[in-house]
């Protein structure tokens, strides 16, 4: 029987320094893909109340003359909340510019002028509202960071036990 040989300290300092790093890492991404997923939730607890689109269109922007074009709708709509009324651009909370032409112009022709939708408005602050949701996928990829963090538990307990 051949006997193991023992591995040593720098390569155990080296796995469990990395495991950390990997647990620290995971963590990290983990605590911001829930703070991303809470944001999405916010407008699920906002107030629908029906809304009239007044404008509705597609928008391009370049940030210098060598950036390829982006496309973004632009939608203004009227509502009423508590008896008041408000107008609101935001199609989503958190928006920007797309290289994909038809995706904003999909948006665009989804608020036709005239058109009655519902806005979801921000009972704390009635001129914020929106017309969408976010999206709740940054719950659905919980899962990819806490692989690395595993990982890297399984390192540093790998580097610990042969310590002892």
């Amino acid at each position: 029987m051949i006997a193991a040989t023992p591995t040593s300290v720098p390569a155990r300092w080296f796995l469990g320094s990395v495991g950390v790093f990997l647990i620290a890492l995971g963590l990290a991404f983990t605590w911001w893909l829930w703070q991303a997923g809470e944001r999405a939730m916010i407008t699920r607890q906002w107030t629908p109340v029906p809304a009239t689109v007044l404008v509705s269109g597609v928008n391009t922007s370049k940030f210098s003359e060598n950036d390829p074009e982006k496309w973004q709708a632009e939608v203004e709509y009227r509502y009423k909340f508590e008896g008041q009324v408000y107008h609101g651009s935001k199609v989503r909370r958190i928006e920007g510019p797309s290289p994909h032409r038809e995706k904003a112009e999909a948006t665009a022709a989804r608020y036709a002028p005239g058109t009655e939708v519902p806005a979801l408005v921000n009972p704390a602050n009635p001129s914020d509202a929106v017309l969408e949701h976010s999206t709740k996928a940054a719950y659905y990829t919980l899962w990819w960071p806490l692989l690395f963090a595993a990982g890297g538990a399984g390192m540093l307990r790998a580097a610990l036990r042969r310590w002892a």
